[in-house]
């Protein structure tokens, strides 16, 4: 029985960290007060984009040539939602998750999946109604601005399916060689490329959609 829980334990935080690092890759650390406004937003939101929402991002768009994913609340509001059930029968399994989930809560709140005429990168939701996106800063795993342009892209894929999608990979050969096994590139057993990781915080219909318009491979979504 012990050895079952020490299993169960170390999957669930392999879990974590791959998620964790995922969702804090294209944002620096924010404090407990962030937290809970993103969980505020979140029981105040539908889990889909409301309407209010996707009209700001049309905007957004029109205004900037820009397209800009929107945001989906689900991934966030099923982790808080499982992670409080498992928490309450097994509390040092879900704790993490429970973090894991607010986390997620903040970033899709906070972090925009945008698509331009060169490059797909990842900026902060607009603060006010200039309706300006903002700078997420350096990758903190890899370094270097979070924007990669569709030429450089190798392949990409949702895991663990676009029907049921927690995670968006993506790997491309514009982040220098020598990074290509930090951070989940370690994970990486092919090579040929820069691995990335992040939590499904956005409609992922869209996003694959903006992919296969954008003509970027996929092995299971779009072969080339």
């Amino acid at each position: 029985h012990q050895e079952r829980m020490l299993g169960v334990m170390k999957s669930a935080f392999v879990i974590v960290a791959l998620c964790s690092e995922g969702a804090a890759a294209f944002q620096a650390p924010v404090g407990s007060m962030s937290l809970r406004n993103g969980i505020s937003k979140l029981r105040g939101r539908s889990m889909l984009a409301t309407r209010e929402s996707a009209l700001n991002l049309s905007m957004q768009t029109v205004s900037s040539g820009q397209k800009v994913i929107s945001p989906d609340w689900r991934l966030a509001a099923f982790t808080l939602a499982g992670a409080a059930a498992l928490t309450a029968k097994q509390p040092a399994v879900g704790l993490p998750f429970l973090a894991l989930g607010g986390l997620f809560a903040v970033q899709t709140n906070r972090v925009r999946f945008v698509f331009d005429d060169e490059a797909f990168s990842v900026q902060t939701a607009p603060k006010d109604e200039s309706g300006e996106l903002g700078s997420t800063g350096e990758n903190i795993v890899v370094g270097g601005e979070n924007r990669w342009k569709y030429d450089s892209w190798v392949n990409y894929d949702f895991f663990p399916s676009k029907e049921f999608p927690i995670l968006v990979y993506f790997k491309e050969t514009q982040t220098p060689t020598e990074k290509w096994n930090e951070g989940p590139g370690q994970l990486d057993k092919e090579g040929g490329g820069q691995i990335h990781f992040f939590p499904a915080l956005c409609n992922v219909e869209e996003i694959d959609q903006e992919f296969k318009a954008r003509g970027l491979p996929s092995q299971r979504y779009n072969p080339k």
